[in-house]
């Protein structure tokens, strides 16, 4: 007896290449995921080598030979345990492996703004943790160490930030693209302003400058 059973028809091979290239697509977007954090650890690991040594020398160490910046201070933000090497802008390279000091924005200690941007999805994934009056700690390659308190946050378009390189005290901006934790573009930035509450020379944190340890090995 003839059966009345029908053949299943086979799945096209576009198909099929169509769900392979989907599940390519999406095992590429995980590992990308899983690198970019992967790759802002280990530099940081190599940024804190080059810090130290130029904590110690008081010149310019690379982290890696073909840099093309290096670090220029240290962040601490004690409120949500986060220590982070900050490298000199030098295009958008920098970003990939830590926060960068902006090249507009005032020196830090100086009067204005100090800006300080990082990936919204390695170093600043938290920075909405902070709140007003946390402490900010910034260390300067000569040693000096300047205190900041938190003052407030917001969110607004990049190009309506509000930041201004001028001002009558010294104050810091950390910024990041919102919302945190996402890989969507957006023209939205996360933006924590503080104001500086206190310095502390490198000799009196318990270090010495360049000149001073030269003069003293001259004794």
């Amino acid at each position: 007896m003839a059966s009345n059973k029908r053949k299943m028809p086979r799945p096209s091979r576009s198909l099929w290449g169509s769900a392979l290239l989907a599940g390519l697509t999406g095992f590429c977007l995980i590992l990308y995921g899983m690198w970019i954090p992967i790759k802002a650890q280990i530099a940081q690991h190599l940024l804190g080598i080059a810090w130290q040594e130029s904590l110690q020398s008081g010149k310019a160490t690379k982290a890696w030979s073909w840099a093309d910046s290096w670090p220029v201070a240290k962040l601490s933000l004690p409120s949500i345990k986060l220590d982070a090497i900050i490298l000199k802008e030098a295009g958008g390279e920098g970003l990939a492996f830590a926060p960068v000091l902006l090249s507009r924005s005032a020196s830090p200690g100086s009067l204005g703004t100090t800006v300080i941007s990082a990936h919204r999805d390695t170093h600043f994934k938290s920075l909405d943790s902070l709140q007003a009056g946390d402490p900010i700690i910034l260390t300067l390659m000569d040693g000096t160490t300047l205190t900041y308190t938190m003052r407030s946050s917001k969110v607004a378009p990049w190009d309506k930030s509000g930041l201004s390189t001028e001002g009558m005290s010294p104050t810091l901006a950390l910024t990041t693209c919102w919302p945190l934790g996402s890989l969507e573009e957006t023209d939205q930035r996360f933006i924590i302003t503080a104001d500086q509450t206190g310095i502390k020379p490198a000799y009196q944190a318990g270090q010495q400058t360049n000149h001073q340890a030269m003069a003293k090995s001259q004794e």
